[in-house]
């Protein structure tokens, strides 16, 4: 019989079961596993921010996939002394929450979902743990790499962002391009394992009756300005021909943080806020059209937004550019509208043709489903993650 796989993730300093992108990814990473017969534990190392409350149980199970917030809360103090201390704190409650599940040999490999655009010293310490029980670590490598910064710091520029790693996970092709040649940079073997955006395609029920007004939608964070200028640009000339059309913004975004991109445009634009997970499953299906704007950039071509995988399976029309491996798995026209990165305008016009043919839309939509069924899904890559993590632990 073979030997039962443990597998703990560490959540880098993001919240857990409730959150965003992020969160997500983390949960169906663990429940892919969990589901392809590995003992799966969550150790959340991060904290609601003080103003917010998504998260109230500081231990509990999620899809069966059992959870514990290190420091015993889920909130994060509205003092920055406080929060500094806690961070220092739950680097320490790691190592040692670490250091019990390995001494109790219920620690076969270790999923740590810590930044790589920046470098955080909780690797450090959790490093320093997997050299002294002998355990493996996997990082999860989502976005574009510090060392690809067009500044760096002094620490960044003498330290490898796979430093510390024994596995990476790699979201994207470039990325994966990209540790192959840091190995080759580093002499290092670190292994990799190729997996895309996640979606549980199941809890995301199709739509096929066209959505009622001409909503479209983006779902994203605030710090993404460029993107919300980019987007309210392309609306401008929307509006010029769909002038009863509105733009709806999930997130933190208000017409406050947004500035004088949102001004004189009251009325045109919702700002919906952060929403829980049911609710946001909801404007997706209540949208016509669903966007993801990306530019031909270094950021865009080394990370796949969670949220487009989201948005395929909804079932409802996305409009995104052509960047990256995206023209791989979307067809222009078919699966999706793939405009020319960086153009207002043809993001425009891709966005009008859905609003001016609805019936056109649910079509695409259809296919949009296929793709993210095929691809996405993140019952797919159960067992090529287990026998990732098994191959670790017995080399």
């Amino acid at each position: 019989m073979a030997k039962q796989l443990h597998i703990g993730v560490l959540t880098g300093r993001i919240p857990y079961p409730n959150g965003m992108a992020g969160t997500q990814r983390i949960h169906l990473m663990a429940r892919a596993m969990a589901e392809a017969g590995a003992t799966v534990n969550v150790w959340v190392d991060g904290l609601d921010g003080w103003n917010e409350a998504r998260n109230r149980d500081a231990v509990g199970a999620k899809d069966g996939i059992p959870y514990e917030f290190l420091l015993g809360k889920t909130q994060a103090s509205r003092y920055k002394w406080r929060r500094v201390m806690d961070r220092f704190a739950l680097a320490w409650v790691a190592r040692r929450r670490i250091a019990r599940a390995t001494h109790s040999r219920l620690l076969d490999g270790l999923y740590f979902y810590t930044s790589s655009s920046k470098l955080d010293f909780e690797r450090l310490v959790v490093r320093k743990q997997a050299k002294k029980s002998r355990f493996p670590i996997v990082i999860d490598l989502r976005e574009a790499p510090w060392t690809l910064k067009p500044i760096k710091s002094l620490v960044e520029s003498r330290v490898s962002p796979i430093w510390g790693a024994d596995g990476v996970i790699c979201i994207s092709r470039f990325l994966e391009d990209w540790v192959r040649q840091e190995n080759k940079r580093t002499s290092r073997n670190v292994r990799l394992l190729y997996v895309p955006i996640l979606v549980d395609v199941n809890e995301i029920k199709p739509v096929v009756e066209p959505a009622t007004g001409k909503t479209v939608l983006f779902a994203g964070s605030p710090v993404y300005d460029e993107t919300l200028r980019f987007l309210v640009a392309a609306m401008e000339i929307v509006w010029a021909r769909h002038a009863d059309s509105r733009l709806v913004i999930t997130g933190g975004a208000t017409e406050a943080t947004l500035g004088s991109i949102a001004k004189g445009r009251s009325g045109k634009i919702h700002y919906a806020g952060f929403l829980e997970r049911s609710a946001l499953l909801h404007e997706y299906s209540m949208s016509s059209v669903l966007t993801v704007p990306l530019f031909d950039d270094g950021r865009s071509h080394a990370r796949v937004p969670t949220k487009l995988g989201e948005y395929l399976a909804s079932g409802r029309p996305v409009v995104t550019n052509r960047v990256g491996e995206l023209p791989r798995f979307l067809e222009d026209g078919v699966s999706a509208h793939l405009a020319t990165p960086g153009d207002a305008a043809d993001f425009a016009t891709a966005i009008c043709r859905l609003l001016d043919d609805p019936a056109n839309g649910q079509v695409m939509g259809r296919n949009g489903r296929q793709v993210a069924e095929r691809h996405f899904h993140y019952a797919n890559y159960g067992m090529k993650l287990c026998e990732f993590f098994s191959s670790m632990a017995s080399s």
